[in-house]
């Protein structure tokens, strides 16, 4: 697999894969390409013709054309000249097009290929760095496509057409036409070797300038709780200030390209029409001939500069696409268990996050069939921790987590998503219609059991929209608060309905008197579910079919809430002291 590893972070396609991905995508619609590639061709042909005819008129008139004949092929130039407009605009349309197509086509497939990404390795990468490249670099990479390769593609063909043109005008001039290519290739392919590591580190550092304003802005409310702004903010400005250090590192290299570019724009020019003239008056070459080579060298100097400031962004698109490849080239998680039924058991479990200690050690939980159960115990005990080895974003150390039989890690995602259903704290609100918002979990719903649905949770705020269900939510419509997000993840659990749904916190943000209505309309909802609700709050433990009480990463004890309360065990402490900070 091609691709470079960077740690703590999504991998990196290397150049081979890079070019690979570009080439398939252009392929893709190779008739359109091939008719692309003619029409520049052609209005390459047209415009090099321009020259090679005002040098044939030149000498044409030195050896006695007729006004009539001179006229004629002024008239044919003009003729060639409506020509490459009519060809280039063409072009320029018809790859417009092209590349509009191969960034839908980029488009689609990069956010099915993240879609399809497990969630333990998008949390391992960070959102930053996910964010960057979804937006960022997959509209870099699209740039490339509808408006810098053809550009780039433009210049080479016109660039080739010029230098074929100067040689059938004269073999001699075209030796001299070409005296500063050396320069230029050794100059190009200077930059292109040394400015692709430093653009790659330049969309790297813009990934974690993201990474940093998306977590400060995440936690925001902590931030201010810790007063820690001070050091969000120096920690935002070095992160910037090392993105400053990437992008001087490119104008360095631009300080010496450009320079280097220009001189080979003139050495041709000056050669020619120097040495042009001496071999004239040696009978060498004609006059008609030294002018066109000439002009033709001056012609050149458009399609060679306009290919070396698309340079830059060439290498920025490149950059991009090889963050985007890096992405296409993971390896799919292979996920084929079949599990049979819907039972849930954890057993003899041992978890730790990366290269960190244990947090889970033996842990034994068997959730019946039905029940619900309320996970309780003291903060960093390991609660979270089981409900993401049910929901089958992580995989155990040792010991097995099973649903129906089959372990959860290794049943396909869209198995598991049926069955199976986690909902935190965090929730995501789709600009999109409230019906389009639940229809997510329950595309074939008619408006009758939305409505029901929303109802369930409480949700009595959905009654006062203005469009009711066809409201549109997001930050430019209307705005969900976070209480209602969360009755708005619930109805989805509801219409999902799932064989057993997992609730980490799920109604934190739900004021404490509607709470408990929510949790009990939920569990009536839910009957014949397993429910398994990780509770840091114990209002939710009074209801519970069970109670598991977790402390150190294992099972301290079970029960009903009134057994464990006579029991005076860890549940009674925690009660003890969750209803005195209550009071």
């Amino acid at each position: 697999m091609s691709v470079e590893e960077t740690s703590g972070r999504l991998p990196v396609a290397d150049r081979a894969a890079m070019v690979g991905a570009i080439k398939r995508l252009i392929l893709e619609d190779r008739r359109a390409f091939a008719g692309v590639v003619a029409l520049y061709v052609a209005a390459a042909g047209a415009s090099a013709a321009l020259p090679v005819m005002l040098g044939e008129v030149i000498d044409g008139i030195g050896s006695g054309w007729t006004a009539a004949r001179v006229d004629l092929v002024c008239g044919v130039i003009v003729a060639c000249v409506v020509l490459q407009l009519v060809l280039m605009r063409t072009g320029r349309r018809l790859g417009y097009r092209l590349g509009e197509r191969a960034a839908a086509r980029l488009r689609e497939s990069f956010i099915d290929r993240v879609l399809r990404l497990p969630l333990g390795v998008v949390e391992r990468a960070g959102t930053g760095d996910l964010a960057t490249r979804t937006s960022g670099d997959v509209g870099a990479v699209a740039e490339l496509l509808r408006k810098t390769a053809p550009e780039v593609a433009v210049a080479m063909i016109e660039g080739t057409v010029i230098i074929v043109a100067a040689f059938v005008v004269s073999p001699l001039l075209g030796l001299l036409f070409v005296v500063g290519m050396p320069m230029l290739f050794i100059a190009g392919r200077r930059y292109l070797r040394a400015a692709s590591p430093v653009f790659l580190s330049e969309r790297a550092a813009m990934s974690e300038i993201a990474e940093t304003a998306t977590a400060s802005a995440a936690g925001a409310s902590t931030v201010a709780a810790y007063r820690m702004q001070g050091e969000r903010g120096e920690a935002g400005y070095a992160r910037a200030a090392t993105h400053m250090e990437r992008l001087k590192g490119i104008v360095r290299l631009q300080t010496w390209f450009f320079p280097a570019t220009d001189l080979t724009f003139l050495t041709p020019a000056v050669v020619v029409t120097v040495v042009g003239a001496l071999w004239y008056l040696n009978d060498w070459v004609t006059v008609g001939e030294v002018v066109a080579v000439a002009m033709l060298t001056l012609r050149l100097d458009g399609p060679v500069f306009r290919s070396m400031m698309s340079l830059s962004e060439f290498q920025m698109g490149g950059a991009a696409m090889a963050r985007v490849e890096g992405v296409h080239l993971m390896p799919d998680e292979v996920r084929e268990a079949a599990p049979e039924g819907a039972e849930v058991r954890l057993d003899e479990v041992t978890f730790g996050y990366g290269d960190g200690p244990d947090v889970l050690h033996g842990l034994r939980l068997h959730p019946r069939r039905g029940e619900r159960l309320v996970v309780v115990g003291p903060s960093g005990a390991g609660k979270s921790t089981i409900a993401r080895l049910v929901a089958g974003i992580d995989r155990p150390r040792s010991g097995a987590v099973t649903l129906g039989g089959a372990p959860v890690a290794d049943i396909p995602l869209e198995t598991l998503r049926r069955k199976v259903i986690l909902v935190t704290q965090e929730h995501y609100i789709f600009t999109a219609s409230l019906r389009e918002n639940l229809n997510l979990a329950a595309p074939e719903a008619d408006d009758e059991a939305l409505r029901s649905a929303l109802e369930t949770v409480d949700a009595r705020w959905a009654v006062d929209l203005p469009e009711g269900l066809d409201t549109m939510l997001g930050d430019e419509h209307h705005r969900l608060n976070l209480a209602e997000a969360q009755q708005l993840a619930l109805a989805r659990v509801i219409l999902a309905d799932p064989d057993v749904v997992i609730l980490d916190e799920a109604t934190a943000g739900i004021d404490p008197g509607s709470a408990g209505n929510v949790e009990a309309a939920l569990a009536a909802a839910l009957h014949g579910r397993t429910v398994i609700a990780i509770a840091h709050q114990l209002q939710a433990a009074e209801s519970a079919d069970r109670i598991a009480v977790v402390q150190d990463g294992r099972i301290a004890e079970e029960g009903g809430h009134a057994e464990l309360l006579e029991a005076g065990g860890a549940y009674a402490s925690l009660w003890r002291a969750w209803k005195g900070v209550a009071v």
